[in-house]
């Protein structure tokens, strides 16, 4: 029984040893091994936090699609006309803009519906208030929830 006893108490004190050395955390490491676990600790820490964008005005939104028009059809961003803004309800998360085979939440999102004019034809920039807007393909473009919404413009 003593032989037992002894060899519980060995056991016990070897437990005791590794908790308290992995509780020392990073005072058991060495080297230069530190300060790169760290700084990738940090990263990865910023990157885990959301922080939403910061929000863009109604006249940013609309120079950042017709910059990208301009980009997408060649047409001289001084030759887009802005045939509508309006705010908008969306009735999903798909803001007017589903694609196939996608889910999105069923919720009113609050909205922009922006239409633009290039060579006579008509392209379509959906998004989120205060947010950069997207194109819509005429084909997938959906009319807002409740009605064409408020001119903005």
């Amino acid at each position: 029984m003593n032989r037992n006893v002894k060899r519980w108490a060995q056991m016990s004190l070897c437990a005791l040893f590794f908790t308290c050395m992995a509780c020392q955390g990073g005072e058991t490491q060495q080297g230069d091994e530190t300060p790169d676990i760290d700084e990738k600790s940090q990263a990865m820490n910023k990157n885990a936090q959301h922080v939403p964008p910061p929000e863009i005005s109604m006249g940013q939104q609309i120079k950042g699609a017709v910059a990208d028009l301009a980009a997408r059809t060649g047409v001289a961003a001084d030759a887009i006309k802005v045939r509508e803004a309006r705010a908008v309800q969306w009735s999903s998360g798909a803001m007017g803009c589903p694609k196939p085979g996608m889910n999105y939440t069923q919720a009113l999102v609050p909205g922009v519906r922006l239409l633009l004019e290039a060579k006579g034809e008509v392209y379509y920039y959906h998004g989120r208030n205060g947010r950069k807007l997207f194109y819509c393909p005429a084909g997938r473009a959906q009319a807002p929830a409740y009605g064409q919404g408020m001119d903005i413009m």
